[in-house]
C-alpha cells in the first residue's frame, strides 16, 4: 500500500501549499504517487521518504498515522523533522569532504534506503518551509 503525502495551510486544510505560496520550493522534485505530485505542489510519495524520518528521529516520528478525522502532522513536528534532515546532510557531506554532487546516491538506513542528495535536500526544504510558514501534512493510505 501506498503513502501520498500532502503539506496544506495550516488554517485552511482544503488549501494545498505550493511553490506559489513559498517559491523555495519551486524547484523541489520528489517522487510521486498515484494521487500525489513531486514535492513543489505540496504533495509526493511519502512512502518513498518516510524511512529516512523514522530512522533519522529513532522511531520517533511516522507518517503512518492514524487515518482519523483532522488528524495530521503539525508545523512543529515538520521542523523537527527538518532539523533531522538538515543535520544528516551536513554529516554526510563532511563525511564526504563536501565533495558529493546533487545526483549522488546517498545511504541513509540500516534498511538500504537510497536517495540522491537533491532528494533529501529538496525534503527539508519542503519540510522547513512548510513548518516557516505554519502548514500542516495530512496523509493518505
Amino acid at each position: 500500500m501506498g503513502l501520498d503525502c500532502y503539506i496544506v495551510h495550516g488554517n485552511d486544510r482544503d488549501k494545498p501549499f505550493t511553490h506559489e505560496d513559498d517559491e523555495r520550493i519551486k524547484d523541489v522534485r520528489l517522487c510521486g504517487g498515484l494521487f500525489s505530485g513531486y514535492g513543489r505542489d505540496g504533495s509526493f510519495r511519502g512512502k518513498v521518504y518516510e524511512p529516512i524520518i523514522r530512522q533519522l528521529s529513532e522511531g520517533k516520528h511516522t507518517w503512518y498515522i492514524d487515518q482519523v478525522e483532522d488528524n495530521f502532522i503539525p508545523s512543529d513536528v515538520l521542523k523537527e523533522q527538518a532539523d533531522l534532515l538538515s543535520g544528516f546532510i551536513i554529516d554526510i557531506t563532511d563525511e564526504h569532504d563536501n565533495k558529493l554532487k546533487d545526483t549522488d546516491i546517498v545511504h541513509t538506513s540500516r534498511d538500504g534506503e537510497e536517495y540522491t542528495l537533491k532528494e533529501v535536500q529538496d525534503l527539508e526544504t519542503l519540510l522547513r518551509v512548510a513548518a516557516e510558514r505554519k502548514a500542516v501534512m495530512t496523509v493518505w493510505y
